[in-house]
């Protein structure tokens, strides 16, 4: 009973992350961490307010006699596994030898970490040698390389955000909205993370750097999409020609979200534009609940998970919306004729490069050249010997080092071999 009424350890609120140093022995070390990542990352905790270190609860299903099993077995069997590591410790024939920490190596050639990823690649063998090129470097491999970096390699979706108040039903007073209700900012802010256009380095999506189509937007990206989103409060309606640079970045998207406040359902002829096949549009219902109508042209394939008279919580309204949005840009790219996916784009032009820069070598070529790139010369031996052997030699001496870099090759033996031959008769004409 003493032992059960005895204070516990105090826990302290730490600063600093808790090290094996620092924390006591009768200190726990995760009960150390939880408390400080409550501290100092309170975006991290489950509720607001209760600390990460705080004991769970016990199962409803489980008797509290079943519990204190559990943990007798528990106890029970790290009392024997620690019994059995001290026999083991103290007993020769089980003690393993020391091993010592290995040192970290430098590489001694330019070309290590080259080598060394072909080889976790699994490319230095002769199944793979048919996906492996050696390429002609020159400037235009480079000037092509450059453009391929220039392409995109994520999945890019454009979606236009408009906001209807009550009683607007033209669209000289939708496109002059600069602001909308708390509860449209709460969906706008929902749809993605907000970007600084003038230092963002991803998809703009056509917006521009100069502040002339507004100082920050919605953006969400993933690794292998992207979305801007264009929001019609967020570009600046000063004049008649931000209007209609406003109306052209809006109008030429395939794909429009309409937050409408209106007693009247929102038509499709208020915004004039050729493009906006698919109308996403929201409307705001009692109890923090949205009705969304999904209006699509006719050839425009299913998409979801969203249709067309579903009620949705706030809470999830903008992950829906946003996901729904994104699968209707898919289905209008996939009506486009020989469309191509980014991947399979890039793939082509990687195909391209390697077509048109190609070094047609064999596999004894390939590997001596990776695994022994630079040329290796041997000092003369005298200096006495003729220009003409010395040239041999170093040349002999070259192939032997290709042929200690690869020992792999049977036509490195060949080659050495016909030099030897090659000099008998040299000297033989000599003579």
């Amino acid at each position: 009973m003493k032992d059960f009424m005895a204070p516990q350890a105090k826990r302290r609120c730490r600063e600093v992350v808790p090290t094996w140093d620092a924390i006591r022995d009768d200190e726990d070390a995760l009960d150390e961490m939880l408390q400080y990542l409550g501290t100092t990352s309170p975006e991290c905790l489950q509720r607001a307010g209760m600390p990460l270190n705080i004991p769970a609860l016990p199962p409803t299903c489980i008797s509290e006699k079943q519990e204190n099993d559990v943990m007798n077995a528990i106890l029970k069997q790290y009392t024997e596994e620690k019994g059995f590591a001290d026999k083991c410790n103290n007993n020769l024939n089980m003690r393993a030898m020391e091993q010592e920490e290995p040192c970290p190596q430098r590489p001694q050639s330019a070309f290590y970490y080259c080598r060394l990823l072909l080889n976790i690649l699994g490319m230095n063998s002769w199944e793979k040698r048919s996906n492996f090129h050696l390429l002609r470097k020159n400037e235009k491999l480079l000037r092509e390389l450059k453009n391929l970096d220039s392409r995109q390699c994520r999945e890019t979706h454009k979606i236009a955000v408009f906001y209807v108040a009550e009683g607007q039903e033209d669209k000289h007073s939708i496109l002059t909205n600069t602001s909308g209700s708390q509860a449209y900012e709460d969906f706008v802010s929902g749809l993605g993370w907000e970007v600084n256009l003038t230092n963002h380095c991803g998809f703009l999506g056509g917006l521009q750097r100069n502040k002339s189509t507004g100082f920050s937007t919605p953006y969400f990206a993933t690794s292998t999409v992207e979305v801007m989103f264009h929001v019609s409060t967020r570009m600046p309606p000063d004049s008649d020609d931000s209007l209609t640079k406003k109306l052209r970045h809006l109008g030429n998207d395939e794909v429009h979200i309409v937050w409408s406040e209106h007693t009247r359902d929102y038509r499709r002829g208020i915004i004039p534009t050729e493009f906006g096949d698919v109308l996403i549009v929201i409307y705001p219902m009692k109890n923090h609940m949205y009705s969304v109508q999904i209006m699509k042209k006719p050839e425009v394939p299913f998409f979801g998970p969203l249709f067309d008279g579903a009620i949705v919580d706030g809470k999830i309204l903008p992950t829906m919306v946003r996901a729904t949005a994104i699968n209707a840009s898919r289905a209008l790219k996939s009506l486009i004729p020989l469309y191509q996916n980014f991947y399979e784009e890039r793939a082509r032009y990687l195909e391209t490069i390697v077509h048109h820069h190609r070094e047609p070598t064999t596999f004894e070529d390939y590997a001596a050249q990776v695994f022994c790139p630079a040329p290796f010369h041997h000092l003369p031996a005298d200096a006495g010997s003729c220009p003409e052997n010395q040239q041999v030699e170093n040349q002999a001496a070259q192939l032997d080092g290709n042929d200690f870099a690869s020992p792999m090759s049977p036509r490195a033996s060949k080659s050495r071999m016909s030099m030897k031959l090659r000099r008998s008769s040299g000297s033989a004409n000599k003579s």
